[in-house]
């Protein structure tokens, strides 16, 4: 390669606009509000409202590492999934958090069910 051609970029995607997408995404995936967000963040001393939130999510505001990262945790999700391009991704996770979550809803109705069941035997007797 000569001094004067410049490697090809790896990195095809703005990471800023990609994660702000994804944060809107999971945001009203589930149901929460710009201000629920922004307050949840802020008492975790993110320094967070509202107006911060939607600058977030129009690509107005810069985005620090550590803001990525609790916004992450506050989603339960994987960090570097807010920087992958597509909904595909934030939809599977999200698909397989609300299916472990549905199945510990089941296990629970059942667990219950047999300890109801118990207790009228007990009564029975």
């Amino acid at each position: 390669m000569d001094r004067d051609e410049q490697p090809e970029a790896g990195w095809p995607i703005d990471l800023e606009v990609t994660v702000a997408r994804n944060v809107r995404l999971l945001r009203e995936g589930r149901d929460v509000s710009q201000q629920q967000l922004g307050s949840d963040l802020f008492r975790y001393c993110f320094g967070m409202n509202q107006m911060t939130v939607a600058e977030l999510e129009a690509g107005a505001k810069s985005l620090r590492l550590n803001e990525v990262a609790a916004i992450a945790a506050y989603f339960e999700v994987p960090m570097e999934s807010l920087w992958q391009d597509g909904a595909e991704t934030l939809n599977r996770i999200l698909d397989e958090r609300l299916g472990a979550a549905q199945a510990a809803d089941v296990e629970q109705m059942a667990a219950d069910y047999y300890t109801q069941q118990r207790i009228e035997r007990l009564r029975d007797k």
